[in-house]
């Protein structure tokens, strides 16, 4: 498949739901807030859990992907800190440049792209990345929002107990165990999972309705330098150092070069918590991305 042909049957659907909710949106005036809700606190968490219960890698392999996963977020975040510190732009501004700097759509758009690109058998691999990023992204955005009502520790602990982390954690313990579930149980958290994707995209397209056109401004190009270019190279030379290559390296490379997750902007109508500066900054960013992708994706193929 050209690279063409894969964004279109990639990036396509994801434009289209979105601009299904933008539409619905405008005509008949939804509040994106219930939806947020349902994904927060039931459609995220069955995502998580069902991606990793039952994956099966090697030990060292998934140390060696959420080391890799987490500098890529490391250097993204700490180089939105420096550049949005000497533009003078700090408390919230920052703290949220440095959120979609730092988390990428590892989910609908990463764990696709890998598959087309690479084939079904990276997905098992390319869940330890999603996983790694999106459980640490929702610490981090739940964190950054608790952060300016209560004490860091508070915030801390507020964000461990995100849903999406603590279903992350039950499904580490369940994996550990090496117990199925029944399916009383597996075929309702599968549907619960499949809805996550869609709801979380027509959200989105409803939110971008009150939000208006990005706003370009310092968090913005922070936000599109750090998380299009600086997230992969540290993903990808951390992957290297630690030696990995072949399928793995590849699935780094492509993850890590993804746009901000639709999460972020999830975290920020759920916490109300610089909603329109993050939705601006996903919706702007995904688009550049459609000229970043097809490199990646030839330095990674």
């Amino acid at each position: 498949m050209s690279v063409g042909g894969l964004l279109l049957d990639v990036v396509g659907p994801v434009v289209v739901l979105v601009a299904i909710g933008a539409v619905v949106g405008t005509r008949l005036g939804i509040d994106p807030a219930p939806l947020s809700t349902a994904s927060y606190w039931l459609f995220g968490p069955a995502f998580v859990f069902d991606n990793l219960y039952d994956a099966d890698l090697a030990r060292d392999l998934v140390i060696k992907l959420i080391v890799a996963s987490l500098a890529s977020m490391a250097g993204a975040a700490i180089v939105a800190w420096v550049v949005m510190t000497i533009a003078r732009q700090r408390g919230a501004a920052r703290s949220a440049t440095m959120l979609t700097s730092a988390y990428g759509n590892v989910g609908n758009a990463g764990l696709a792209i890998s598959a087309f690109a690479l084939g079904d058998d990276v997905l098992p691999i390319a869940s330890v990345v999603m996983l790694s990023i999106n459980i640490t992204g929702l610490a981090m955005g739940v964190g950054l929002a608790a952060a300016r009502t209560t004490t860091i520790g508070r915030a801390i602990g507020r964000a461990l107990m995100a849903p999406m982390t603590v279903a992350g954690v039950l499904a580490i313990v369940v994996n550990a165990i090496g117990r199925g579930l029944p399916l009383i149980l597996e075929r309702p958290m599968q549907l619960m999972s499949d809805a996550m994707i869609p709801t979380m995209l027509i959200t989105l397209g409803l939110q971008l309705v009150l939000t208006g056109m990005p706003h370009w401004n310092a968090g913005l190009l922070t936000t599109i330098g750090a998380k299009l270019a600086v997230a992969p190279l540290a993903g990808t030379g951390a992957a290297a150092a630690l030696g990995l290559d072949g399928d793995p390296l590849s699935v780094v490379a492509i993850q890590t070069a993804m746009p901000p997750a639709v999460f972020c902007a999830l975290v920020a109508i759920q916490h109300d918590y610089e909603r329109d500066r993050i939705t601006s900054s996903v919706v702007a960013t995904t688009i550049v991305s459609l000229l970043t992708i097809p490199v990646v994706l030839a330095l990674a193929t």
